[in-house]
């Protein structure tokens, strides 16, 4: 007996090869073969449902450099007024304005390279940086209090 998520993720792999014009009887005997073999049908799904590749092993240090910079660059902007400023609330609220104004850059940029709408991944990135960021305000105000 078929379990349930086998015949879901069959359903799945027809769904995929019906967009390439084939028929039930056609890719049959893949879905067979692909039950066979767990580790091949992990695969097919990853690359052909989720749109994810194995990552290349040689990338592991420059993807680390490369998110650990940004990381370290990204904090800097809401601590920079800081640097700056010796009165800490007129501080605080140069610190919102400037991260407010990087967040919609950031998304305006990254909306344009993905090929999604720029202005509306500017205003999702500014609305969920504000959300994150008014919760760690939060969290830290209950903590210190």
């Amino acid at each position: 007996m078929k379990s349930p998520c086998f015949v879901a993720e069959a359903a799945e792999i027809g769904e995929i090869f019906a967009q390439y014009g084939l028929e039930p009887h056609e890719y049959a005997l893949v879905v067979a073969g692909l039950r066979k073999r767990p580790q091949a049908w992990v695969d097919f799904m990853m690359k052909f449902e989720l749109g994810l590749e194995k990552p290349e092993p040689r990338r592991a240090i420059q993807s680390a450099l490369t998110i650990s910079i940004a990381y370290a660059v990204g904090g800097l902007v809401p601590l920079s007024p800081y640097m700056f400023i010796s009165v800490s609330s007129r501080a605080m609220v140069v610190s919102v304005a400037v991260t407010l104004v990087a967040l919609l850059l950031f998304g305006y940029v990254k909306g344009s390279l993905t090929g999604s709408q720029p202005i509306k991944s500017s205003l999702q990135m500014a609305i969920i940086g504000a959300i994150a960021s008014a919760a760690a305000y939060g969290m830290a105000k209950v903590v210190t209090a």
